[in-house]
C-alpha cells in the first residue's frame, strides 16, 4: 500500500490542461444527472412509496419475502434521497470532512444492506421447503425479522469499516469537495468496499443463483403461481443489482489503481466515476419497478387502483352524457 498521505490528490477537472476534454466530460455528466433527476428520481419515489404503503397495509400477513422486499424498498427510498447530492453535478458538494464522512456512511450503509438482502433472499428461496427449519424461516414473521436485524448489523459493521478508511480523522472541519465515495479516501477504501460489498457477496450469489436454477429445472411439477411469482421477483432484483453494480465496482477498482500509482487520472476517469454513481443510484428505481410489477401484493394493489380510476372515469362520462341530454 502507498502512503496514507492523500494531500496530493485532486479532481482531474481542477488541474488538467485538456480543456476540451473537461468541457465534453462535464457536459455529459450534467446531461446524465439531469435525466436521472428528471426521470428516475420521481419514478423511484412514487413506486417506492406505493410499495411501502402496500406492505404497511398488509403488515399482519407479511411473510419472509415481504419482509425482505420491505427492507429493500425502504433502502431504495433512502438511496434515492442520498442521490439528490448529484443535483450539483458536474460540480461537487463543498462541505466539511465530517459531513462528507456522514454522507458516505449513510450511503455505504444502504449499499451493503441491499447487497446482503440479495444474498439472504436467494439463500432462503434456494432452500425453501428443504427442512422444517427453513419452512419456519420462510413462512414465519419472527425469523425474517431476526434475519433483517442481523443483515443491518452486518451492513453497519461493513459501513463503519470502510468509513474508517477515509483517513480524515485529523481534519474533520476542513472544507473539501465531497461525493458519496470521497476522492480523498485511502486506496484501501475502494479495495475493502469491493471485497465486502461485491466480491464476496457475488461469489455467494452466483452459487445460490446456479443452484436455484438447477433446482427449478429439476422440478417434475410446475410450481404454484405465487411461488413462481416469488422466484421471479427475487431473480429479477438480483440480476438488476448485479448489472448496476458491476460497472460501478469496476470503476471503483480503477480509481484505487490510480491512487496506488499516485496518478490523478484524466477527465475521462472522472466522467466514468460520476456515471458509475448515477448508474448505481438508478438501481433503486429499477428495483422498485420490479417489486411493483412482479411482486403479487404490489401488482394487485396497483391493478385495484387502476380499476377504481377506470370506474370513476366511466361514471363521470356517464354523468356528463346524461346532463347533456
Amino acid at each position: 500500500m502507498t502512503s496514507h498521505n492523500m494531500s496530493w490528490i485532486r479532481y482531474p477537472s481542477q488541474v488538467s490542461t485538456a480543456v476540451e476534454d473537461i468541457i465534453v466530460s462535464q457536459s455529459i455528466i450534467a446531461r446524465c444527472a439531469h435525466v436521472y433527476l428528471a426521470v428516475c428520481v420521481p419514478v423511484s419515489f412514487v413506486t417506492g412509496l406505493f410499495n411501502l404503503t402496500t406492505f404497511i397495509r398488509s403488515r399482519a400477513r407479511l411473510g419472509a419475502l415481504d419482509a425482505f422486499l420491505l427492507d429493500l424498498t425502504v433502502t431504495n427510498v433512502l438511496m434515492t434521497l442520498l442521490s439528490l447530492t448529484t443535483v450539483s453535478r458536474p460540480d461537487y458538494l463543498a462541505t466539511t470532512n465530517l459531513s462528507c464522512a456522514v454522507l458516505s456512511f449513510l450511503f455505504n450503509l444502504c449499499y451493503f444492506n441491499t447487497q446482503y438482502v440479495q444474498v439472504a433472499m436467494l439463500f432462503v428461496f434456494l432452500l425453501q421447503g428443504s427442512s422444517s427449519f427453513l419452512c419456519m424461516a420462510t413462512n414465519g414473521v419472527q425469523r425474517p425479522v431476526a434475519g433483517l436485524v442481523a443483515i443491518w448489523g452486518c451492513a453497519l459493521c461493513s459501513s463503519l469499516a470502510v468509513v474508517a478508511l477515509l483517513g480524515i480523522s485529523k481534519e474533520l472541519h476542513r472544507t473539501i469537495l465531497c461525493q458519496v465515495d470521497p476522492l480523498v479516501a485511502w486506496p484501501e477504501y475502494e479495495i475493502v468496499k469491493f471485497s465486502l460489498g461485491f466480491g464476496f457477496s457475488l461469489v455467494l450469489e452466483l452459487v445460490f443463483f446456479i443452484l436455484l436454477v438447477i433446482r427449478l429445472a429439476q422440478r417434475t411439477t410446475s410450481p404454484k403461481r405465487d411461488t413462481a411469482s416469488a422466484h421471479l421477483v427475487v431473480l429479477a432484483v438480483a440480476l438488476t443489482t448485479f448489472a448496476c453494480r458491476l460497472f460501478y465496482n469496476i470503476i471503483l477498482l480503477q480509481r484505487a489503481r490510480l491512487k496506488l500509482q499516485r496518478d490523478l487520472g484524466s477527465p475521462r476517469d472522472e466522467l466514468l466515476m460520476s456515471l458509475a454513481e448515477i448508474v448505481l443510484f438508478g438501481e433503486g428505481c429499477v428495483n422498485s419497478l420490479a417489486i411493483l410489477l412482479l411482486h403479487t401484493p404490489c401488482r394487485l394493489a396497483l391493478r385495484n387502483i387502476l380499476e377504481c380510476l377506470t370506474q370513476k372515469c366511466r361514471r363521470g362520462e356517464a354523468g356528463n352524457s346524461i346532463s347533456l341530454s
